[in-house]
């Protein structure tokens, strides 16, 4: 099936479809993209598309960065790299899942009020952009992705008809987007998990690239993670995550992070579900800016995805209030978190 040029899309009024592929984004949301079913956002600058699911099968396509598609099933084959072999199956052939974030579009209706402390949102929507002014065409402040949790704290009511929520984090920073891309998270999500168990602690393994939560020995939850880089000096492994045993010390609902320079540095707002364990600041936490989980890919955090950030956070020490979401505490009180080599 032909593809429709930038100009013929942008006349076709900002949203299309053809053979599943949708191009989000020149709207404040995407409204064209069927709801509620499995879709992919491509998370690296180009994500190439096979027909077979195996790198050296037939080359039958490339989506570029952000763009979304319908993802039919996922399917074992053979990974670009040996750490993930799972593929997804599209309209326009396979993609290795490592290159695309599982997202829907899945649109909520508005709250009629919001309190102004306020409350903590996810965003469901494969992306919306964060305006500096809530009205079109208003300079845009951060895109904003799937999965991120945000703290909102106002609405307004646009003069295009769209009602706009108010983004505010803890850096002071403020942007619109459209209401309908935001779910209102409740109180009891942030509930804590297996309260009354004793000896609950997370074992990281670095080589192999994975975690589990224990209690009492017994492990009761596993995820597959990126730690930090590993570099070699002098036929020496050293990794970028802390290695020994460290204790969660603070934890919060929402982060924005942010570090580095020009050319090698990092802006992620709305990084969910955070749990600090290390004195030079390395966490547990959810991502969303890759798939890519079983090999190295962070500064020195433990990446994990967004389902398995929440449930950790959860059930980890300390305790978290719904409201500010935010909880530092001194000493051994916290859980052990033993990152291994």
């Amino acid at each position: 099936m032909t593809t429709l040029s930038r100009r013929g899309f942008l006349k076709a009024g900002g949203m299309w479809s053809a053979a599943g592929l949708f191009r989000t984004g020149l709207r404040p949301v995407p409204r064209a993209l069927p709801a509620g079913v499995p879709l992919g956002r491509v998370t690296e600058l180009e994500a190439r598309l096979f027909s077979r699911p195996t790198a050296d099968s037939s080359l039958v396509g490339s989506l570029a960065f952000d763009e979304v598609i319908e993802a039919y099933r996922q399917v074992v084959g053979r990974g670009v790299q040996p750490h993930n072999h799972v593929w997804v199956e599209t309209p326009r052939g396979y993609i290795w899942s490592s290159e695309l974030q599982p997202v829907r579009y899945q649109p909520n209706p508005l709250l009629e009020s919001i309190p102004e402390t306020g409350t903590w949102t996810e965003v469901t929507v494969p992306f919306v952009d964060g305006l500096l002014r809530p009205e079109p065409g208003a300079p845009v402040r951060y895109r904003l992705y799937y999965a991120m949790v945000l703290n909102i704290d106002g609405r307004v009511d646009g003069d295009d008809g769209v009602v706009y929520y108010r983004v505010h984090d803890e850096n002071n920073i403020v942007m619109y987007a459209p209401g309908e891309a935001f779910r209102q998270i409740q109180p009891a999500e942030v509930d804590p998990i297996h309260p009354d168990a004793e000896d609950k602690y997370i074992v990281v393994n670095l080589t192999r690239q994975d975690l589990s939560a224990m209690e009492a020995g017994v492990e009761v939850y596993y995820a597959r993670v990126s730690s930090g880089y590993a570099v070699y000096e002098d036929g020496l492994r050293h990794w970028n995550t802390p290695i020994g045993q460290q204790w969660t010390w603070r934890k919060m609902v929402s982060r924005h992070m942010s570090g580095g320079d020009w050319v090698s540095g990092y802006d992620l707002p709305g990084v969910g579900w955070t749990i600090l364990f290390s004195g030079t600041g390395a966490a547990i936490h959810s991502t969303y800016w890759h798939n890519d989980f079983g090999t190295p890919r962070s500064r020195g955090c433990i990446n994990v995805r967004p389902e398995a950030g929440q449930w950790l956070f959860r059930w980890s020490l300390p305790v978290v209030e719904y409201r500010p979401g935010d909880v530092t505490i001194q000493g051994t009180i916290g859980t052990r978190v033993i990152v291994q080599e």
